[in-house]
């Protein structure tokens, strides 16, 4: 009996590791910062595996680990990475401490980065999530206060209108340089160049390029000044280089994403407008106000009162054309983003949609914006593609000559009441509403970016790579004049 027992005693002491190496046990915990604030997102990975996931929102996990003395690796952008082994507990508390390597990290030429204080030239950095805040429509707009020594310009406050930003004044004097600094997007030189189109003497601006970005898929923005820094990207860059880094996935289970923004447009301020008088003139014998309900003279007539006496279609007070001439507008944009995956394979995605109305009427923009990206690792090999499709465009009012014709538009006339039951203008005079509703110039632009980056890297130290990229831009724009039957509210 004592054979028995010690013979199987042996086997099970033998059999022991076998069962501990194959046994699996979920780890739960929480992973915070310094101060004891919870770090979402934080990559929590098995060391020596592809087991992986990341904290929640509250900074808390949980993780299947399988294998005797498993270790856990928590990693986070900006920090320290650590490691914990998996002893008899069940759950952990993880604190990550500030990265003193990564402070201060600055994306240069093809994507290297590089600590600010190692740099021999100006640069500035502006985080995605700054960018964000301001709930700018256009991303050059956003720079506005977040970088020093530029001068950024908007083309005017119609919605999808081009902006220009200059980086320490212009470098040239030759009217036809664009004096803009170099536009890079993830290592693909982008033309931000604004333009704008004349048609039967009206001068309408177009988008710049830069406008087809999403804010929310901004993760850096690293602005490059200097001499030195025109050596990395030659002659190109000699009004200064913008590099523009999207955000790429993190290792771990797959994430959702979804943020939604609405804003309203108003106009700041409006030209004081008297109410005492109507339309007319001083008359040149008599040197009295003169009634005239088609002159161009919109507020030189006698008051409202004597004109009631002559004409019973006065009304008893004044519009105030200007604030009847524009409207509230809004914008809104929606963007959900999808990314994750293991250390050999992440992929990343986006979807956008923005839509504006402006405060002038008959005027707006919008953008769809669909991003798909990834990075996948062969051993010392690595390949990173990523496609972008952009539609974009919109309706483009004559915004110069709008406020200049509600300035010679008479208060005694409802400007908003300009269009009959057969179409046809309604009013004294041409009406600046019902011009925007009939000359209409509408742009369409779809545009497609391709790029595939190849890197070999033999050692750590030392990489080999390849980058190609293409852009298809497809536009058109249509100018057309409308008369159709139907009444139309504004």
């Amino acid at each position: 009996m004592k054979k028995s027992l010690l013979l199987a005693w042996i086997i099970l002491s033998l059999s022991m590791p076998f069962f501990a190496f194959g046994q699996t046990r979920q780890i739960t915990g929480m992973v915070s910062d310094e101060v004891g604030a919870p770090l979402p997102f934080v990559s929590v990975v098995q060391k020596g595996t592809q087991n992986g996931t990341s904290t929640d929102e509250k900074g808390t996990f949980a993780i299947t680990v399988s294998g005797a003395n498993p270790i856990l690796v928590f990693s986070y952008a900006g920090r320290q990475t650590q490691e914990i082994s998996v002893g008899a507990a069940n759950t952990y508390s993880v604190s990550l401490g500030a990265s003193g390597s990564m402070t201060e990290v600055i994306v240069t030429a093809l994507g290297i980065k590089k600590q600010k204080r190692a740099l021999g030239y100006s640069a500035q950095e502006i985080s995605g999530d700054a960018l964000t805040l301001t709930k700018q429509t256009n991303i050059v707009n956003a720079l506005r206060g977040q970088v020093a020594g530029v001068q950024i310009n908007s083309g005017g406050g119609a919605p999808g209108q081009g902006t220009r930003i200059i980086i320490r004044g212009i470098k040239s004097l030759d009217p036809n340089k664009d004096n803009q600094p170099l536009f890079v997007i993830d290592g693909v030189v982008m033309d931000n160049s604004t333009t704008t189109v004349s048609t039967a003497g009206s001068l309408r601006g177009l988008s710049n390029r830069a406008a087809d970005i999403n804010p929310d898929d901004v993760e850096s923005i690293s602005v490059l000044r200097g001499g030195a820094a025109t050596a990395l990207y030659g002659q190109a860059g000699s009004n200064g280089v913008i590099v523009i880094t999207t955000k790429s996935a993190k290792v771990g289970k797959m994430r959702i994403g979804f943020t939604t923004t609405y804003g309203i447009d108003e106009i700041n301020q409006l030209p004081e407008v008297q109410s005492i008088f109507s339309q007319g003139f001083v008359g040149a014998v008599s040197r009295v106000p003169e009634y005239d309900p088609t002159t161009i003279f919109s507020a030189w007539g006698p008051t409202v009162q004597q004109v009631k006496m002559i004409d019973p279609t006065q009304n008893d007070f004044l519009y105030n054309h200007y604030g009847r001439g524009y409207k509230q507008g809004n914008q809104f944009r929606s963007t959900i983003n999808i990314s994750g995956g293991t250390e050999n394979a992440l992929l990343t995605s986006s979807l956008s949609y923005f839509k504006q109305n402006g405060t002038i009427p008959n005027s707006d923009y919008k953008n769809i914006s669909a991003r798909v990206g990834g990075q996948f690792k062969y051993g010392k090999l690595r390949i990173s593609p990523s496609l972008n499709f952009i539609n974009s465009g919109g309706l483009r009012v004559n915004a110069d000559r709008f406020n200049e014709q509600l300035t010679y538009w008479s208060p005694r006339v409802d400007v908003r009441d300009y269009i009959k039951p057969d179409g046809t203008m309604k009013g004294y005079r041409d009406n600046p509403i019902y011009g925007t509703y009939v000359n209409r110039f509408r742009d369409n632009v779809n545009r497609l970016i391709g790029n595939v980056a190849i890197t070999f890297s033999p050692v750590k130290w030392f990489d080999f790579s390849k980058r190609r990229f293409f852009e298809i831009i497809f536009s058109y724009s249509t100018s057309q004049t409308l008369h159709q039957s139907g009444s139309h509210t504004l």
